[in-house]
């Protein structure tokens, strides 16, 4: 299972272990079972899902099951949490990727990544079934849901999804399923983003971390399709951290350093967290809630952002 970070606690979920979520890497269910090995063992990201949705071709998703299975119990994880995304739960897959995904390996699973939800009766009901499978398969683990946000109907009914389970763990940023609903020209932002004023998607980006923190969940924000344009990629990544989001989607392995560097603050932005951190503490000793640090008024809520960015800062690259 995903171990936890020494130092300054990365974030608490809803009272399990605290863990880092920067980067969430897909992996496909029917590449090469090799090359799927190779890379949960080296790509370097915090959340690695094995993915039964989009990437599996619908005549392989019984092959896939049956591999990822195999691999979820292998020693090969190292630090990373384990995820399987399913298919949607509103279709005709589901039901065999949660009986058999979880039914032979519940024991391993951190998270199951939810495509496409539309409804609290869809989440129940998986609920439903993994209690089930946990009664007759006799496993204890927590396993928490990532609820994909990737309609215009889940967006307007976010808070609904996000509070119905005590199993949501994360809402996740798909850009493209959500576009696609939306009717948003995605083509043309992803090759000029000037073509737009500002961020074209930092309304969507604002309604989910809204949720997420009004709920005690995480914030996973949207990919960058394109993989080797690093630049964009670390600017987006940047932009997401600053707005609130946790960590982001990630495609390929290039990519999860990059949203490390990302998300990891600057030796001027740490200096700055501790020393703030120093003269609270010293305040405090003084009998005083706030007061000036140079030309800066400090009070309490400057501490919770301080320790966020100390354990950005104290995180794996």
């Amino acid at each position: 299972m995903a171990a936890s970070i020494t130092g300054v606690a990365w974030q608490m979920i809803k009272g399990r272990t605290p863990m880092l979520r920067r980067t969430t890497i897909f992996i496909p269910g029917t590449m090469d079972e090799a090359a799927i090995r190779s890379r949960i063992s080296s790509c370097g990201a915090d959340l690695i899902c094995l993915d039964l949705e989009d990437t599996v071709h619908p005549s392989r998703k019984a092959e896939a099951r049956e591999l990822i299975v195999r691999l979820l119990a292998e020693d090969i994880w190292g630090r990373a949490a384990r995820a399987v995304r399913i298919n949607a739960m509103s279709g005709d897959f589901a039901e065999d990727d949660v009986r058999t995904v979880v039914g032979q390996a519940g024991q391993f699973i951190d998270t199951l990544l939810l495509s496409k939800p539309e409804t609290v009766e869809e989440i129940l009901r998986l609920d439903s079934w993994i209690e089930e499978i946990r009664a007759d398969k006799g496993f204890a683990n927590q396993i928490g849901y990532i609820v994909g946000i990737e309609s215009a109907y889940a967006l307007t009914n976010i808070d609904t999804l996000a509070s119905c389970s005590p199993n949501v763990e994360a809402l996740g940023f798909a850009i493209g399923d959500l576009s696609v609903s939306l009717h948003v020209n995605i083509g043309a932002y992803l090759q000029d983003r000037s073509k737009y004023p500002g961020d074209l998607f930092h309304f969507h980006r604002a309604r989910i971390i809204l949720s997420a923190r009004t709920y005690g969940l995480w914030a996973m924000d949207a990919p960058w399709p394109i993989i080797n344009d690093h630049a964009t990629l670390s600017e987006d990544a940047r932009w997401g951290m600053m707005m609130g989001f946790d960590g982001k989607l990630v495609l390929a392995p290039e990519q999860v350093r990059t949203v490390h560097e990302a998300y990891r603050p600057s030796e001027g932005e740490v200096a700055y967290a501790r020393d703030v951190l120093v003269k609270m503490e010293a305040f405090n000793q003084a009998g005083e809630g706030s007061g000036m640090s140079g030309e800066t008024f400090l009070d309490p809520v400057v501490i919770e952002p301080a320790k966020r960015t100390i354990a950005r800062f104290e995180a794996p690259l």
